[in-house]
């Protein structure tokens, strides 16, 4: 009998490894497709096929971490479970707060989308800059109000999806969505920032330097010390950060000082060489008779040149309780602000020192009138238009402040990244063990999003910024206890801002359909795997049971074909395919081991005898 009883428990045993392996092989080849159908999406269009076969990845992602769990607590890898955050240490003041929106503002973005703009769309092109500016201006005021109710109330204000989650509940829907938003967008557009960086150190830089008589080994040797700088900073940041706080936020207002220094000193000579000659831009360029409409898509296109303000906000915890201004404190010796005021006040000094330059910058170029198409030819325009007009050494200062601006963009953007990620371990969306390594899987996102399109990661960045700022200015209304039938004054600021960035955000339709789509059903898959791991151990597998039978069949009537592209594990193996027949069969494969899974552990869960029945003593 005892036989017999370990023989079952062997063989049960081994089902287990067994289905161990085949999760582990389900989530490489399910990684595999992802990144395959990624790179083509963000070539080409989204169509129904291309929903539900990302649903069908997703789907075989979720069932792999199922099988990969069923193995039995004794032999599972335990991970330390994390301990609560404790508080920042705080340093920083409104000097290295203006000095992170700031450097989070002008970004790499400036110099590439600015000069294309505001050539061919001219006065759309300046209008959209304008609207954005008091959108975001708007916004970092509605921020900044909120900050100060949350304080008020002793709420947690880090990040602003933090406004959601003191308004709605650290479960709802609203929440994740603005807090998932916010943490793709970051990855987005750091990936986007590593994707220009390399761009301009490995193919535009030599040619620079070439301008200036260095070649060979010296520019060679330039290049890669451009290249170990940009690394350094990050893992200096990534790293590092609370040890060196203090340093790494003097380094922070230097390089942003001197980034905002030449922009304007280059903006003010690029206008001179121009002869500031502003005719045509009056003119709606592209947009034709369709102005209005080009007006509001073209605002939701710019505004990831401002949105790097709230990236203040996610520094609230390193923020000291008062801080002295610069000029005004030295006029007035001993003036200190608090904390509830002098962030709303970086916040909304970033977005309007942004606003000038942005906005400087573009009116210079465009009176240089430059070929729009030598534009579109050229990787990085600003460069091409300053050798054009004042020379090669001019070029090479534009090329410094355009990496000073890299550097400032894509740390910030990678530092918010990990904290949202963070945020969403702590709240329970993701394992909680996992939120120690947010930077590391934010890092492994940033390098997948970064081998895509450049205009599919501006789109999608813009995209998700503008839903989840949409969803976190409503918050406003909502962390007062108000509805839509109860709002009152204070509310219609919130709701003004809010509802203009879904207005921008929805534009992007227009612009590229697959981003909206993409972003939309990345949103609802992401939330769908939270309600999957709220399901618990037996009913998440037989959830997935189902829906990868489902989804199987789906993939099976409407095959998905894959003739300009190969996938990593199948060039690797030498195996030629076209279709999606293997990833059906994957899922079908998914879906027995699972539903075995659940037979299994249900016929031999522990059987527990019934509590013996209390003996009743008659009362005398």
């Amino acid at each position: 009998m005892r036989a017999t009883v370990d023989s079952i428990r062997n063989a049960v045993l081994f089902f287990k490894y067994v289905a161990v392996a085949v999760g582990a092989v389900a989530a490489f080849i399910a990684v595999d497709y992802i990144l395959n159908e990624y790179l083509f999406l963000s070539q080409n269009g989204f169509g129904f096929v291309d929903i539900v076969l990302i649903t069908a990845v997703v789907a075989i992602i979720l069932s792999s971490v199922a099988l990969v769990a069923s193995l039995p607590n004794s032999l599972r890898v335990k991970f330390q479970r994390p301990r609560k955050p404790s508080i920042g240490h705080p340093t920083y003041g409104f000097s290295a707060m203006l000095a992170v929106g700031l450097g989070a503002t002008l970004g790499s973005p400036l110099f590439i989308l600015i000069p294309l703009n505001i050539v061919q769309y001219e006065f759309v092109s300046l209008g959209s800059l304008v609207i954005a500016t008091v959108l975001s201006v708007l916004m970092a005021k509605v921020y900044a109000d909120m900050y100060s109710l949350s304080a008020t109330l002793g709420l947690d204000a880090v990040g602003g999806p933090s406004f959601t989650k003191a308004a709605t509940g650290g479960r709802s829907v609203r929440y994740f969505v603005s807090r998932l938003s916010m943490w793709v967008a970051n990855t987005a557009l750091a990936a986007y920032s590593k994707i220009v960086f390399i761009v301009f150190d490995f193919e535009l830089m030599p040619g620079i330097l070439a301008n200036l008589g260095i070649t060979g080994f010296a520019s060679t040797l330039i290049v890669y010390l451009i290249t170990g700088v940009f690394l350094a900073w990050t893992v200096l940041n990534a790293l590092f950060e609370v040890r060196f706080l203090k340093m790494i936020g003097y380094l922070q207002i230097a390089l942003t000082a001197v980034m905002v220094v030449i922009l304007f000193y280059q903006s003010v000579l690029l206008g001179n060489a121009g002869s500031w000659n502003l005719t045509g831009i009056t003119q709606t360029g592209s947009a034709g008779g369709n102005w209005p409409l080009a007006l509001i898509v073209n605002t939701g296109y710019l505004y990831l040149l401002f949105f790097g303000f709230q990236e203040i906000q996610a520094l609230e915890h390193d923020a000291l309780e008062e801080s002295s201004i610069p000029v005004i404190s030295w006029i007035k010796k001993g003036f200190r602000v608090s904390k509830f005021k002098y962030l709303g006040l970086a916040m909304v000094g970033s977005v309007v020192i942004a606003a000038i330059i942005n906005i400087l910058y573009g009116v210079a170029v465009f009176s240089l009138h430059p070929s729009l198409v030598a534009l579109n030819e050229s990787s990085i325009p600003a460069l091409y238009v300053t050798k054009l007009a004042l020379g090669p050494w001019q070029e090479l200062i534009t090329a410094i402040v355009f990496l000073i601006a890299t550097i400032t963009t894509f740390v910030p953007a990678f530092l918010a990244a990990s904290r949202h990620l963070e945020a969403l371990a702590y709240d329970g969306f993701i394992p909680r063990s996992f939120s120690k390594l947010s930077y590391v899987f934010t890092l492994a996102a940033i390098l997948i999003l970064a081998l895509g399109n450049e205009n599919f990661l501006i789109d999608i960045t813009d995209f998700l910024v503008l839903i989840s700022l949409g969803i976190i200015s409503l918050s406003a209304i909502w962390l007062r206890g108000h509805g839509f039938s109860t709002l009152n004054g204070k509310d219609l600021l919130p709701l003004i801002v809010g509802v203009s960035c879904f207005a921008a955000g929805s534009t992007i339709y227009l612009i590229s359909p697959s981003v909206a789509v993409f972003g939309s059903v990345g949103i609802v898959l992401s939330y769908l795997a939270y309600v999957v791991y709220e399901l618990g151990y037996l009913g998440s597998q037989l959830f997935l049971g189902i829906l990868d039978g489902i989804v199987g069949l789906l993939i099976a009537v409407y095959p998905h074909p894959y003739t300009s592209q190969g996938f990593f594990l199948f060039k690797f193996l030498g195996v030629q395919t076209t279709d999606t027949g293997a990833l059906s069969a994957l899922l079908g494969v998914c879906s027995l081991f699972l539903f075995a899974n659940v037979l299994l552990d249900y016929a031999f869960r522990p059987k527990t005898k019934p509590a013996p029945r209390p003996i009743e003593i008659p009362a005398r």
